[in-house]
């Protein structure tokens, strides 16, 4: 196969190259005719290249000479690489791009791309789709168009045009899409913009995260703040930040609030531990609430069983089966938050309970109680006594009313 030859500086117009392409410094490449060049083994340039027709070819390297990026490489028409192409350049393509793997030292510009592995060093710009297996950006990266990839690392600013993301996603600044995504597990430092319609497996915000709209996420930790313009579902939530939700919340598992949580509607959950603070229109939890911290709702707390830890404040009706106000709340580390440590030596306070068995332990103060069963401790206080079956009270007791027993309780709202 005969190899081809183009000096520093000079303009060659070829065809079909059957051997391999040598070019020097500032080389011109243009088609003899039908607008295309094809290069059936490696194109190699010594440096910065204009190819001004549609170029394809085995394999594509452009060498620094060990001083860096070697310049700009322009492409005036479609690059087409079956193999590798290792590009020590920033580089330019008024069309598409397809390659088996794609490396580039410099800046990237390109209409549609699509490739199995995509390295980039500076910027990364699509104009069209993007697909590939893996991406890895050291700069800003923008596709305009949708996008279609397995891994996605970026070390700046991202925005894409929606599509899909299937794996791990890492971008140290911020990250914003213009139409729904499908994602992994999206992690990152920034700011992040998900549209309505987005769904993922796990959501790790670190910055601040804003859904435009109704949307699902498996796993969603929120480090950071969220911002939620609809409702959410979802297994399991984790705020060690701030939430702030208009609309509903759907958990089928645990949801966990250490930091703070303001959700417009309806919260249903499995389980519900909150070490900070929760304000929501209403809570239904289908197992476990444990409390150190703060609740406010609109219309109640509705749990199997709810477990208001010393210290904590419920502002709302509760109904359980078992309602404990006062209790150690065990919620593993909460001992070095600063609201749990805030609230030590302070009374434990709710507002009305209802409840088949309720207990009030010393340091405790209670609005209306209804039960069955019905126990105060010694130190507890409650406006009123409503009870079915029997009510147990200490020597030394404050009730403003003298107890009830009635022949049937109110029904749950619920």
């Amino acid at each position: 196969m005969a190899d081809q030859f183009v000096r520093a500086g000079s303009t060659a117009r070829l065809g079909q190259v059957e051997g391999d392409l040598k070019a020097g410094r500032n080389a011109t490449i243009r088609a003899e005719s039908g607008g295309r060049v094809t290069v059936a083994g490696q194109a190699c340039f010594d440096g910065p290249a204009t190819i001004d027709c549609d170029f394809e070819c085995r394999s594509m390297r452009v060498e620094g000479k060990g001083f860096g990026p070697a310049g700009d490489v322009t492409i005036n028409g479609n690059l087409a690489v079956d193999e590798g192409a290792d590009l020590d350049a920033a580089v330019r393509v008024a069309g598409s791009v397809r390659a088996g793997t794609l490396d580039v030292a410099g800046h990237l510009r390109s209409g549609q791309l699509s490739t199995r592995r995509l390295r980039v060093g500076g910027h990364l710009e699509v104009r069209g789709e993007l697909a590939a297996e893996e991406v890895d950006v050291g700069g800003h990266m923008t596709a305009h168009g949708e996008v279609k990839i397995n891994n996605l690392r970026v070390g700046g600013h991202t925005k894409i045009g929606g599509g899909s993301i299937s794996g791990d996603i890492r971008v140290r600044g911020h990250f914003s899409t213009t139409e729904k995504l499908a994602f992994g597990r999206l992690q990152t430092f920034g700011n992040t913009v998900l549209p309505a319609g987005s769904s993922g497996e796990r959501l790790s915000a670190l910055g601040r995260v804003e859904f435009g709209g109704d949307a699902s996420c498996r796993e969603f930790d929120v480090i950071g703040s969220a911002k939620l313009r609809g409702a959410l579902s979802t297994e399991n939530v984790n705020v060690k930040g701030s939430l702030d939700a208009s609309g509903d919340f759907r958990v089928s598992k645990r949801f966990q609030v250490w930091g703070s949580a303001d959700i417009s509607g309806a919260l249903v959950c499995d389980a519900l531990d909150i070490g900070g603070k929760l304000v929501a229109g209403r809570a239904t939890v289908t197992n476990i609430t444990t409390i150190a911290g703060e609740v406010r709702t609109n219309l109640g707390l509705k749990s199997t069983s709810v477990v208001v830890g010393k210290g904590s404040k419920v502002t709302g009706p509760i109904y359980a089966e078992s309602v404990e106000v006062g209790s150690e709340a065990d919620l593993g580390s909460i001992w070095g938050l600063p609201w749990w440590r805030g609230t030590l030596g302070r009374p434990t306070i709710v507002g009305d309970v209802h409840g088949d068995e309720v207990t009030v332990r010393a340091h405790s103060r209670a609005e209306h109680i209804f039960g069955r069963l019905v126990e105060l401790e010694e130190g507890a206080m409650a406006e009123e006594i409503v009870y079915t079956g029997e009510v147990k009270l200490p020597q030394k007791y404050f009730l403003t009313k003298p107890p009830k027993r009635v022949g049937s309780l109110p029904e749950s709202p619920f």
